[in-house]
């Protein structure tokens, strides 16, 4: 069996994004191959596409969430993604296994069945989460908790936030409906997930993707006996799987700078994140403040944060690890192409902290 080392795994994880050479693809193919895009800070997304994709606009993807083949929701750790329509039920379906174990022991005086008709049939019409705290909260059990009657119900339901959510700078409250798509059976849905990760992240653990949907080892069961694989193993000897026939590119691969979105997937692909983030950069707990980073050589070696001034757009960035000159300066190239992607209309763009 090959022994993969972090290097090579670090290639990988690259090649895979999407973050050695920007391809072009239209908004939802894009993310239906690097999996939904963390969405908790609406212009997230829209930097992981401007990373990873030429030519890509804000345009592109509030297009793409208004004809409704990417959608906004609650997926992976209870946590708003972006996802492609063709595949959400699937994600849907496997993040709904875990979730209603708890559900069921929460209420267990509750008809499940009953519950969830009743409730599909009301949010057949736009909702808002007020309005669905207000239902939700008739039913028994259910506290007083400004979220708990929000989970209860995206537990239940396929939910999906409408349009305009997900554009860039939409500061409306969301209007929430039963997306309509039938959900596959759980053994296909955690199939489908499971490919799509191996082809995003691959090779890796099975505690790996478990930790990254946030369900557990069992609820990928069926797919990894479904599913055809290669296996491979890290230096410390932990079992990886990947899809046959993906890259592995040699360890020495040039892999550009890149400045990466709040808490972008990435960072978060992984139980063992040591393939992009090095143990000192590990504890600066940057996956739990969401502070947006920048990849040297396909690991975080810093973060950024942008401010408008004016007319003035300044991108500083703050090092964590030593840089090289030549490393300074394409950090600087890369932020002032974000600086731009972020304002626009700025007459001056600055990169400070180098």
């Amino acid at each position: 069996m090959r022994t993969l080392t972090r290097p090579e795994l670090t290639a990988a994880l690259a090649a895979r994004q999407g973050l050695i050479e920007r391809r072009r693809l239209d908004p939802a193919e894009a993310i239906r191959r690097l999996t939904p895009l963390q969405g908790q800070h609406p212009p997230a997304p829209y930097l992981a596409l401007a990373a990873r994709l030429d030519g890509f606009t804000r345009a592109d993807l509030e297009a793409a969430l208004t004809a409704r083949s990417v959608v906004k929701t609650t997926l992976m750790r209870l946590t708003l993604h972006l996802a492609a329509a063709a595949d959400f039920p699937a994600y849907a379906q496997l993040t709904r296994q875990a979730r209603m174990r708890w559900w069921r022991k929460q209420y267990p005086h509750l008809d499940e069945e009953r519950v969830t008709t009743e409730l599909g049939a009301w949010l057949r019409e736009p909702r808002t989460n007020e309005e669905i705290r207000e239902r939700v909260w008739d039913y028994a059990g259910v506290t007083r908790e400004t979220w708990t009657p929000v989970i209860f119900a995206r537990m239940l339901l396929p939910l999906v936030q409408l349009p305009p959510a997900g554009h860039w700078d939409d500061r409306r409250r969301p209007e929430f409906a039963v997306d309509p798509r039938p959900r596959p059976d759980p053994a296909e849905a955690a199939t489908l997930v499971l490919a799509r990760y191996l082809d995003a992240f691959g090779p890796a653990s099975r505690r790996d993707v478990a930790a990254w949907a946030g369900v557990a080892q069992r609820d990928f069961a069926a797919a990894w006996e479904r599913l055809e694989t290669v296996a491979y193993r890290d230096e410390a000897g932990t079992a990886l799987h990947d899809l046959p026939g993906r890259p592995l590119p040699p360890a020495m691969t040039s892999l550009p700078v890149r400045l990466l979105a709040h808490w972008d997937q990435s960072l978060l692909a992984y139980a063992d994140r040591e393939r992009i983030l090095a143990p000192a950069v590990q504890a600066l707990k940057l996956t739990l403040s969401g502070d947006p980073t920048v990849t040297v050589d396909g690991r975080v070696a810093a973060s950024w944060a942008l401010e408008r001034e004016g007319d003035v757009a300044r991108l500083a960035v703050t090092p964590h690890v030593e840089l090289a000159r030549a490393a300074r300066a394409e950090i600087r190239e890369e932020a002032l192409r974000t600086a731009r992607f972020c304002e626009p209309d700025a007459r001056t763009h600055e990169v400070t902290g180098l």
